[in-house]
């Protein structure tokens, strides 16, 4: 049993210095079920936005001051950060720096480009490749799934 000790030690260690490290490299990690954000919200959470809830009655009275569903350039403790107020999901406000702002401009453009392409793929256009493959697959020639009854009589 005493070899097995330190063995059992070195895996644990293993193991935790694992969970300690860092996914958000690894797109894989990032993003397991390849989820796609549906919202601006979800699209500022995943961008790196932090959200402040209205705890006190000056962030009340500034959360009503910025323009609703807007994302603002402001200063947030000395620094230039980007406020985005949520009256009707969350009733809290998006905050982030220039990097989340950023990465968030980035993922929207890659979101409606994305969407226009499926658009264009699913329009009615008669040269649309996935259209005629399907056509290409329903009728092929190289299917003799009724010839076999010939064979059987």
């Amino acid at each position: 049993m005493k070899p097995f000790a330190p063995f059992v030690v070195v895996v644990g260690l293993a193991l935790a210095v694992a969970g300690c490290t860092s996914t958000s490299s690894n797109p894989l990690m990032s993003n397991p079920f390849g989820y796609k954000p549906e919202s601006k919200e979800d699209l500022l959470a995943e961008s790196g936005f932090k959200t402040l809830s209205l705890n006190t009655p000056q962030k009340v009275a500034a959360f009503k001051t910025l323009p609703p569903h807007r994302i603002s350039q402001t200063t947030f403790k000395g620094r230039p950060a980007w406020v985005y107020p949520d009256q009707n999901v969350c009733g809290c406000i998006y905050i982030g720096g220039q990097q989340a702002y950023n990465t968030f401009i980035k993922k929207g453009r890659a979101q409606m480009i994305d969407s226009r392409v499926n658009q264009m793929n699913k329009s009615d256009d008669p040269y649309n490749p996935t259209q005629m493959n399907a056509e290409i697959y329903w009728d092929d020639p190289w299917d003799d799934s009724d010839a076999y009854g010939l064979y059987l009589n």
